[in-house]
């Protein structure tokens, strides 16, 4: 899908997945609501006018009512996951290229599953193994 904004920045992304769970308050009027999320408000106040312009995001009741995720949104972020998904499994697979060059099986069942889960990226996997660690 064709975003008008490109790709979303993680501040981004976490907001339109909290978005996609309920509608929040303004910034401005509940800032705990965020705070609780792990989202800093004035990074929320700034990012709001492009996500607005993109249609990503639409504010009800005013200016200071309760924004909810848009149609819009919710594709732009199920295709930010899904990039995330398949960049993550090209990783595994890679890694598994790696694992079959012949490595110690604890340490790469601790880096595969690490990896899977997205704590660790291809290089830190790789480092990994290749130290011997957990072997």
């Amino acid at each position: 899908m064709l975003d008008p904004i490109g790709q979303l920045s993680p501040l981004q992304r976490h907001l339109l997945r909290e978005l996609d769970l309920c509608d929040l308050p303004a910034p401005e009027t509940g800032p705990e609501s965020y705070a609780a999320r792990d989202l800093d408000t004035d990074a929320v106040r700034d990012a709001l006018p492009t996500l607005l312009w993109a249609g990503l995001v639409e504010r009800r009741d005013g200016n200071r009512g309760t924004l909810r995720l848009t149609a819009t949104g919710a594709a732009a972020l199920r295709t930010a996951q899904c990039d995330e998904l398949a960049a993550r499994l090209s990783a595994v697979s890679s890694f598994a290229d790696t694992v079959a060059r012949g490595t110690a099986p604890r340490a790469a069942g601790h880096a595969l599953r690490l990896l899977a889960e997205g704590t660790w990226n291809l290089e830190q996997a790789e480092a990994h193994v290749a130290a011997g660690e957990g072997a």
